[in-house]
């Protein structure tokens, strides 16, 4: 071990955009869980504080234990500290943050070295404890900060983007009152999709992701078309369609389901987030709102250690 003791904080992300099921993620600068890993003798252990389980239970465990099969080989002793920063069954990718953060860690204490491919990719397969089946975009955002678009087949091809300066993002806080909310959701979504509405969503996540990178505002609209799954999943989601109207009334660019939800969020330009939350606030009492940035500081950029 190249080191004795490691701390990372990885940042909550918002998956989908609308657009882009499970092929791009945005991390947020709001939320972080911090996970410590440190040498430890004989198996690996994990705690939980903040609401983390701990245990085999949590996903920590099964990222650690994927991660040391894959790039160690060998039984390793490791005691896992999990603090929860990220609400947990929000939507804003919980689960994904503690696994980003204890890959990311491991590769520090271990020094092996793993690419950002490959931290995903083994990130994303720990997803199996939250979701059912391996996903890709939160771990991502959550690792390499920014908004980030990742192939859900091949994780190791991803590109991240900084976004433009003036973008806020309002995150309407609710938080699922059912265990298994990821898995629920992942089984409303219809597995069909037209030929039509498969072209508007191509056309819409091209515009997406020409209007982060150029930070053309009439671009970013697109992440409100959300297509069939904000269709199913917003019909579930107590005052989904109220706030977006309102949202967008009120000048939101644009407006969808945080993740699997229930959160909502609205990408909005600064100056113009207080008239957005009012709005929404009038017609969906229950949210929380948190109006912040995008993180462009992933796990990889926040990483102390001790040697």
């Amino acid at each position: 071990m190249t080191a004795s003791w490691v701390r990372v904080r990885a940042p909550a992300s918002i998956a989908n955009l609308g657009c882009l099921f499970d092929a791009a993620a945005m991390a947020v600068e709001a939320f972080k869980d911090c996970v410590i890993v440190e040498e430890a003798s004989g198996k690996l252990e994990v705690e939980g504080r903040g609401g983390a389980p701990g245990g085999r239970s949590d996903i920590a465990y099964e990222a650690a234990r994927l991660f040391l099969e894959k790039f160690y080989g060998r039984a390793c002793g490791v005691r896992i500290l999990v603090e929860k920063g990220v609400p947990i069954a929000a939507g804003l990718g919980s689960s994904g943050a503690t696994a980003a953060a204890t890959v990311v860690a491991l590769n520090e204490l271990l020094g092996i070295g793993v690419g950002a491919g490959e931290l995903i990719e083994v990130a994303g397969s720990a997803e199996v404890v939250a979701a059912g089946s391996p996903h890709y975009d939160n771990v991502a955002a959550s690792i390499l900060g920014g908004i980030v678009l990742v192939d859900p087949v091949d994780p190791r091809s991803h590109i991240a983007m900084r976004p433009p300066e003036w973008l806020r993002v309002v995150i309407f806080l609710r938080r699922a009152a059912v265990r298994g909310k990821t898995r629920l959701m992942r089984r409303v979504i219809p597995r069909d999709v037209g030929l039509d509405e498969a072209s508007r969503l191509a056309l819409s996540a091209a515009m997406l992701a020409v209007g982060i990178a150029k930070g053309l505002k009439r671009c970013i609209k697109y992440a409100s078309h959300g297509g069939p799954v904000e269709e199913a999943r917003g019909r579930l989601l107590q005052s989904y369609w109220n706030a977006k109207e309102a949202a967008l009334k009120a000048g939101a660019l644009a407006f969808n389901i945080a993740g699997a939800g229930p959160s909502f969020f609205a990408l909005v330009e600064e100056g113009r987030e207080e008239e957005v939350v009012s709005a929404v606030t009038r017609v969906a009492e229950d949210c929380e709102p948190v109006v912040t940035r995008v993180s462009v500081k992933g796990a990889i950029h926040d990483v102390e250690s001790r040697r």
